[in-house]
């Protein structure tokens, strides 16, 4: 039998198109839902440990991973769950939040970056190596979100009831730029366990074991996100091309603020139990920031 001209397979493939969309909005609900949950459970500490603080570089990009997304993922929501919305404001919205994404998982990957190095002692030729590698993954991913971008169509959806922009084309290329993010993340992994059994595998200071049970669960959390979101991009279809973009640029900014949220009450605690600052006795440090560590 065949309903408004159409074959009992159209209307399956479509059918099943609808489907997979809307999996893709139920990540971008439990997305945001995250967001506004963590930001409501960590406002206390941000309120106490980082707004009536001297600015720094580490407080700038604390500011810009956490608050931007209040921006660009509830414009995702919008042209995501938004019914017959005119598809030719699909494009604009989609680069404007797709430009948000890349922001936010650079200034996120900016404060990992500077983790790592403080880890490492703050040593010129780690600077010298970290930096570089940023700034030509950063560069490269720019080039690759621009030619993604420029390749993509919207059009209707499958069914009528099925709300939102979709798309139905778009360039293979931005796998690129997930694998460098990949990459990077595996990179700073690496340094960041190879500066823990060479430096740190012995010592007792809880700054240090805060940097590394936070850094390491995050990078490991991070870095299944970022290959499930590749994983989908290389075999997925079409429909799930969105599937883990939002909710990677989520928890990148919840992740990499809380190890700055995590230091700074660690050192709190210090004090209040009687210590000494670990922060303002740091034997090694990054000039201009807070990121300041003490080894024992």
């Amino acid at each position: 039998m065949e309903v408004s001209g159409e074959s009992p397979e159209s209307m399956a493939a479509d059918i099943q198109s609808a489907f997979l969309l809307q999996q893709v909005k139920y990540m971008h609900v439990a997305s945001i839902t995250i967001l506004v949950f963590d930001y409501l459970l960590s406002l206390n500490l941000e309120v106490s440990l980082v707004w009536g603080t001297k600015w720094s570089l580490t407080k700038i990009f604390y500011v810009l991973a956490r608050y931007p997304p209040f921006i660009d993922v509830p414009l995702i929501l919008w042209f995501e769950l938004t019914p017959n919305i005119d598809t030719k404001i699909c494009l604009p919205l989609y680069v404007f939040t797709s430009w948000g994404v890349v922001f936010g998982i650079a200034t996120a990957e900016a404060l990992l970056v500077l983790r790592t190095y403080a880890l490492m002692g703050c040593s010129a030729r780690a600077l010298t190596a970290l930096v570089t590698q940023y700034i030509a993954f950063a560069l490269i991913t720019i080039v690759v979100v621009s030619l993604f971008l420029k390749s993509l169509k919207f059009g209707q959806p499958p069914l009528a009831i099925v709300a939102g922009c979709h798309l139905v084309d778009g360039s293979i290329i931005l796998v690129v730029a997930f694998i460098l993010a990949l990459w990077n993340e595996t990179v700073l992994m690496i340094c960041t366990l190879w500066v823990g059994v060479k430096r740190f595998r012995h010592s007792n200071n809880p700054l240090i074991k805060t940097l590394y049970r936070d850094g390491i669960s995050y990078f490991v959390l991070l870095f299944l996100i970022s290959a499930g979101n590749l994983a989908v991009l290389i075999w997925g279809p079409v429909e799930l091309v969105d599937l883990f973009s939002t909710f990677l640029r989520v928890m990148h900014s919840v992740l990499s603020t809380r190890i700055v949220l995590h230091v700074r009450a660690t050192d709190r605690r210090e004090l209040q139990q009687g210590g000494t600052s670990l922060l303002s006795t740091a034997k090694f440090r990054i000039p201009g920031t807070v990121m300041e560590y003490t080894v024992e």
